[in-house]
């Protein structure tokens, strides 16, 4: 885990309430970050925000059952069997309890304040007994991560995953809709975005323009920070991997479609009516070529049909996205959205959907099932296998996106005469390392620290899959059986290992289809990442 103490000028604020002024500090500690000016579609903005803090605060995975109401009744049972004056003392003993419980507050709070009149207690001291207990008991709760803000040259983006990092958020609010005579500042750092922060943004209104900073100037860095906010944040090396992970999975050439999003907004409020007894628990796409797009809600069987959409793609298919109920967080926005776009990986795969509000592009991506977060088993991210890329082609991709800000791997690969392959896997350790994102929109990685000081060879450990792939190719088992080129698509097959494997591309090098005969491919398909053959066929393009 990487562990970053940010310093903020101050608590975030509305500074001007008539105004709307909202000012969202970022990291003192970083290089400069900063973004100011009159932002147009203010209530849209304020609105993804709120759903990206409530992102932020959901744990989607299934929870244990509440049994007080069961064991009352069973206690219940119980004293009818007990004598009456027995029965009649047992029953006291619930508001003796509780009477022990408030007397007990009571006593340690007078105690507490003893010790605080004669100096015995630090302010310092119990701090971090609170934080070692919580530490201990709640590690959820214990970590406190601010989402991280990514400044571009066009765009800056807000990102956050849900305390069980199963759901990825992110909003996109473009430069076009900021009215600045400023010119940004390029980095990343994490904003200070508490409970106060999520008041502000609930109170604008389109009667009521917001003016955003985020960051400060050169000058306010190089002034007396005594009294900055000290928060520890603990940036988890799980959120480095779920954040590649998401870019991984956006990498594959998904099954993209767009949809009235009140269509999602019926499906979510059926939801809300009725509560599974047994599977499936699944949304079907049901797609077929230059027909409406149709989405059954299982195990009802109800059918929700977009007329207004029809499905482009060339083939018919059925995929379902388990972990549903996820899209709730979507609710609120569902109403005024202008476009839905869905981007689907495949039956049991992750899923995202963007919803589009003048402009602004709320981003939810969720993982392939609740219970499987972005940063466990699924290693999208090994089709793109990294292994094998000398550090110094990494370095100097590195200094290459850091100076342009933004490119493609056809970009890297025209700059240093390197394969497209091999300059997409450089991009891809970038992302690994916390140096890089990418960005689906249009095709392109974004240089993105996430770490000021981050090492380069400290990467997370390749997954076993990645790393026996990495090792098949560099002992030469993969044998090209046939390499072809037909209507814009590239269809590679070979045998590694004695497995046939099957890789077909898209002309950016996006996969399109996957397929392996060995029995990992066989039980997971992709649904935990490629299997090592199939690493083994990706890293000899």
């Amino acid at each position: 885990m990487a562990t970053h103490v940010a310093k903020y000028a101050r608590d975030s604020s509305l500074a001007t309430p008539v105004a709307g002024h909202l000012n969202l500090l970022t990291d003192l500690s970083r290089d400069p970050v900063f973004l100011s000016g009159g932002v147009k579609p203010s209530p849209e903005f304020a609105q993804a925000m709120l759903a990206l803090g409530k992102i932020a605060k959901t744990y989607a995975k299934a929870s244990q059952k509440d049994h007080t109401a069961y064991q009352e009744w069973v206690r219940g049972q119980y004293l009818k069997d007990l004598g009456e004056v027995r029965a009649a003392k047992i029953a006291k003993l619930p508001a003796l309890r509780k009477t022990a419980a408030t007397l007990g507050a009571e006593i340690q709070e007078l105690e507490t304040e003893a010790r605080k009149a004669t100096g015995y207690l630090s302010d310092w001291s119990s701090i971090k007994k609170f934080w070692d207990w919580l530490y201990t008991h709640n590690r959820a709760a214990w970590i406190v991560i601010d989402p991280v803000v990514s400044v571009q040259h066009d765009a800056t983006f807000f990102e956050a995953f849900s305390i069980d990092e199963s759901i990825y958020g992110r909003v996109k609010l473009p430069h076009s809709a900021v009215e600045s005579e400023s010119i940004p500042i390029i980095g990343t750092t994490n904003i200070d975005f508490g409970l106060g922060m999520e008041r502000e943004f609930s109170r604008i209104r389109s009667y009521r323009p917001l003016n955003l900073t985020v960051g400060s100037t050169a000058v306010e860095f190089k002034t007396d920070i005594a009294s900055a906010v000290e928060k520890k944040i603990d940036l988890p090396d799980t959120w480095v991997r779920g954040l590649v992970e998401v870019q991984a999975a956006l990498v594959f050439a998904p099954t993209k479609i767009c949809l009235n999003p009140l269509v999602l907004a019926d499906i979510i409020a059926e939801l809300e009516k009725e509560r599974e007894k047994h599977g499936p628990r699944s949304l079907k796409f049901v797609l077929s070529p230059g027909k409406p797009i149709q989405i059954e809600l299982e195990p009802w069987g109800k059918t929700f049909v977009d007329p207004g959409n029809v499905f482009g793609g060339s083939e018919e298919a059925e995929i379902r996205v388990w972990g549903r109920r996820r899209l709730a967080v979507l609710k609120d926005l569902l109403a005024g959205a202008e476009s839905l776009n869905v981007q689907l990986v495949g039956s049991g795969m992750p899923s995202f959907w963007t919803v589009i509000q003048n402009g602004i592009e709320l981003t939810v991506g969720l993982s392939g099932w609740t219970n499987l977060d972005w940063a466990s088993r699924a290693r999208f991210s090994s089709m793109i296998p990294t292994g094998s890329v000398p550090d110094q082609i990494v370095a100097r991709a590195a200094a290459i996106l850091k100076t342009k800000v933004h490119l493609s791997p056809q970009n890297l690969s025209d700059e240093t005469e390197l394969s497209i392959a091999l300059c997409r896997s450089a991009l891809q350790k970038l992302c690994l390392a916390g140096k890089a994102m990418f960005d689906a929109g249009d095709g392109t990685y974004r240089w993105r620290e996430l770490f000021a000081d981050f090492d380069l060879n400290k990467l997370p450990d390749l997954g076993l899959e990645e790393r026996k792939g990495v090792e098949l190719h560099a002992a030469g088992s993969v044998k090209i059986e046939s390499d072809v080129w037909k209507d814009a698509r590239r269809s590679v097959s070979s045998t590694v290992d004695h497995q046939e494997t099957k890789l077909e591309t898209d002309v950016d090098g996006r996969v399109l289809y996957a397929e392996c005969s060995c029995p990992n491919f066989r039980r997971n398909k992709l649904k935990q990442g490629p299997c090592r053959h199939l690493v083994a066929l990706a890293a000899s393009e």
